[in-house]
């Protein structure tokens, strides 16, 4: 998601073994929380679906999420192929249901409400999908509505270069139609470009009345300042409280993973994120919610030169996001 092409991580076990071993902060207690957990997301890595892992790997995730107050937690499926079907091998279905009946089981013993959600990615450029072509929209509800019958309690569409076509829309008005024939309540989320203008105010307000949520992507910015950053967080949310329809959640996703050229940790991390998100509040912006991009850089302690170290965000979390006021 985002970051312009670069690889998503596929976890071998052996690594998995590695990391699970210096995880730190696990289990850690979730401080008084303004934010409530069903407006709280974060990004598992492709590998914890795409290879087979144990129950014992969900249950600690799902325990992790809630000792850290986050309520949707986001599953990637492999990308949509260009038609729009999307292919689930045996290995993927049997993780996807591992997952649903983990987190049901988890959420019925401990009475949290965490939600699978899953995370449909596609492009939408040269021969990628061609949203304007019936058949390929088409292929798109099929495969919403087999991740709906797996159990999958959400959707979210992660379509990037950032669709501004009509098409776009027509494609939401289909999932929201299929959505209310299956009786389903969950919620249909989409990413969307951080910076004020990609998308035209016209744009945002043709989309956000189509959707439960939005997720502005506020990583990858090339600020090299703590200053220019919070700015450009406090812009964007002050454009998306100005064009997204008033029933429609708006949760920025902010940054907790290493460096690429895209990307400065030292300007754009959770510390910074959230003294944008709070500034942008204080001016009269809406934010609902609060999102981490993405689990692997926040939660696991990773080794070697230049690994990236997530304590200082999993503090600011607990100490400083949850508390934030956001929008009710």
């Amino acid at each position: 998601m985002g970051l312009r092409g670069r690889t998503r991580l596929l976890i071998t076990a052996a690594a998995l073994t590695a990391a699970l071993a210096c995880v730190s902060g696990a289990g850690a207690p979730v401080a008084s929380a303004s934010l409530p957990p069903e407006e709280a997301l974060t990004y598992i890595p492709f590998g914890f679906v795409a290879n087979e892992h144990p129950p014992a790997l969900v249950t600690e995730t799902l325990e992790a999420l809630q000792a850290y107050g986050i309520g949707q937690n986001l599953l990637p499926l492999p990308k949509l192929k260009n038609d729009g079907r999307l292919k689930l091998n045996k290995r993927v279905l049997k993780m996807l249901s591992l997952w649903v009946s983990q987190t049901s089981a988890y959420n019925a013993a401990h009475g949290t409400d965490i939600t699978a959600v899953a995370s449909f990615a596609g492009k939408v450029k040269g021969k990628s999908l061609k949203l304007e072509e019936p058949s390929v929209r088409a292929n798109i509800l099929a495969a919403v509505e087999t991740v709906i019958s797996l159990g999958l309690g959400g959707l979210s569409l992660d379509f990037e270069p950032y669709p501004t076509s009509h098409a776009y829309l027509e494609l939401l008005g289909e999932i929201d139609a299929l959505f209310a024939r299956r009786g389903f309540t969950g919620r249909l989320a989409v990413v969307a470009p951080a910076t004020a203008g990609r998308w035209s105010p016209q744009y945002v307000k043709e989309i956000t009345p189509l959707v439960g949520q939005i997720n502005p992507l506020f990583y990858d910015s090339e600020r090299k300042t703590a200053p220019a950053y919070e700015q450009w967080v406090r812009e964007g949310l002050a454009y998306y409280s100005a064009n997204t329809a008033s029933a429609t959640r708006i949760v920025p996703d902010l940054p907790s993973y290493g460096p690429n050229r895209w990307h400065d940790p030292s300007a754009e991390n959770l510390g910074t994120a959230t003294t944008a998100t709070e500034a942008a509040l204080q001016e009269g912006s809406r934010v609902n919610g609060a999102g981490i991009w993405w689990w692997w850089g926040f939660y696991y302690d990773e080794e070697g030169e230049g690994a990236y170290e997530g304590a200082p965000d999993r503090n600011t979390w607990l100490t400083r996001t949850l508390g934030v006021p956001f929008t009710p």
